[in-house]
Parts: C-alpha cells; structure tokens; sequence
C-alpha cells in the first residue's frame, strides 16, 4: 500500500499514535487512578523533517485512553543538558488540533535534551532522550526488476524489484527504523511503501510504515535486502527509489515495537498482553529522538 506524504512524513505516525494510544486497554494502564498527562513525541535535528511537534494530552480515565484533551494552560519546556538552556514550546493549533513546536536549528545530535509538561491540577511530568548521531546508508542499488502489464487495466504496470543497502554503523548505534519512499513522474511528492514480509527476516514491521531493526539481529557487513511490489500508471512512471535510515534511541525503538507488537497480539485472543513501553515519569507516553540519513537510486526503465 501507498502513502502520499510531505518531507515530514514522521507526521503521520504521530496522528497515528494517538489513535493507537486510544485503543489501549485497561491492561496498559491500573485502574482506579487520577488523570495523568500524556507526552507522545520523537524529535530530530532539522533536515527532512521539517517541524517538529509535541502533543501532550491528559487521559480522563487511564483504563480507556481514547478520551482525552489538552488540559488548560498547560505549559510545555525543554532543556538542552549540556549548555542548560531551557526554552518554553510555542501552541500551535491547525483544525482543531493542538500541538507545541520546537524551533528549528534548537536540536542537535549528540545532544541530550530534557522536556517537561505542567497543567493546573496535574502531577507535572517529564522525561530526557539524546539526539545520537547518525549511521549512513551505502552501496545502494536496485536488483531483479520486473514490470508486467496490468491485465485488468492497460495503462497500469504491475512493478516488482528487490532493494539492496548496506548500513555503516556508526560507534554504538543499535537501533534503527528503515523507511521507504518511491517518487513518480509528476507526482510533486514521494509516496512510502511498505516491503513485502518475509520469514527469513528478524525485523519487527513498524505498525504504520517501514521496519525496526536492531543492530544485533543483523550479520556483520552482510547487506540488507528487501522485495518489494508496487504499481504505476502511464504518465506516472517511478522514477526514484528512496530509503531513509533513522537512527534511533533504545526509547523510540521500544516505544514502536511494543505498538507494533501489541496490534498483532490483538489478533490472537490466545496471546500474552503487550503493555506499551513508556518513558514518561509521572504520566504516560514516549519522548525520543532520532537522526535521519537518506539515499536514493533512480529506478531502471
């Protein structure tokens, strides 16, 4: 499946997640306690992210999620550790929709930043990340391209062709979430796509797009391979293959793979319960950061 997006396609995941966070069960949270305030972000450097958002929301009642709102005045603040500036997150509010904005050119990698959320009546609550350092992609290339025409429809073209990549891990990064773009003629954006699944793999498939990968799990210096199917229509061939490697903290890497994990046991009422992973002392939710490093091949015609 395509997903048409802008630069900052991180966006979506936060839509996302306040949908998944909705749909938490009582078996997330105790019961019988008061109202806590939620942080939901992961932020990076400036570069293809553009804006980079917080929301932080309260639970009215923590064993069902899906109610929630923006307290009033609530205030919002991070602190850069290591030069202790400390900065009060401006409210943004597109239809209807409220969020707080870090300035552009405030984060930096290898940095670490604290952040910090107060609402008359709530516990304050906060939590710390560091921005690490990015990993790069290399020997990108595209292998064993098929491309048939649709039989239903003859101006489309059924694509098919394997991705090949190498990540060079800088010093001790560990954790990272893979994400893949394809551009077509006259499309004024890229689209993401999702790789095909497959057993030989250890990846946990991100709930919304991409996979998340641990170091560990991979063979030293073997390159990752991925299939992929997709589709173009005359007119609006794909021209363009992109994979955005994102360099991500342990916290980002748990957060996602707990969501992640936790939609397939719901499809199994035979599974253990996955409680989300949350690094928000006093409340609920995920604050981390990650670095992005992009390549891209154009694709054979």
């Amino acid at each position: 499946m395509k997903y048409w997006v802008l630069k900052q396609a991180w966006g979506i995941v936060i839509g996302f997640l306040l949908v998944i966070t909705g749909c938490e069960s009582s078996l997330d949270f105790e019961s019988n306690t008061l109202p806590k305030l939620t942080i939901i972000s992961q932020l990076a450097p400036t570069g293809w992210t553009d804006e980079q958002r917080v929301y932080v929301y309260a639970s009215q009642s923590p064993s069902d999620s899906s109610s929630f709102y923006t307290p009033e005045n609530l205030e919002v603040f991070v602190t850069e550790l290591e030069t202790g500036i400390t900065i009060q997150l401006e409210v943004v509010i597109v239809d209807g929709k409220i969020y707080f904005m870090v300035p552009d050119g405030f984060l930096k990698p290898e940095y670490s930043y604290s952040i910090s959320a107060h609402a008359p009546g709530f516990e304050s609550v906060q939590a710390t990340t560091t921005i690490p350092r990015p990993s790069t992609i290399s020997d990108l290339i595209i292998k064993t391209v098929s491309i048939d025409q649709s039989e239903l429809n003859g101006s489309k073209n059924n694509v098919r062709y394997s991705l090949q990549f190498k990540i060079n891990h800088f010093e001790s990064n560990r954790y990272y979430h893979l994400v893949f773009y394809n551009e077509y003629a006259g499309e004024p954006n890229p689209a993401i796509i999702n790789p095909e699944l497959s057993d030989n793999q250890t990846f946990i498939h991100h709930y919304a797009y991409g996979v998340l990968i641990d170091r560990n799990d991979l063979v030293e210096d073997k390159p990752l391979s991925f299939n992929f199917v997709d589709w173009s229509v005359k007119g609006n061939d794909l021209t363009k293959v992109y994979v955005e490697l994102r360099t991500i903290t342990k916290e980002y890497y748990k957060y996602h793979s707990s969501l992640a994990r936790q939609l397939i046991v719901r499809q199994d009422p035979f599974a253990e319960p996955v409680t989300i992973f949350n690094n928000i002392e006093g409340g609920y939710g995920n604050f981390s950061g990650f670095t992005q490093d992009v390549a891209f091949t154009d694709f054979p015609l």
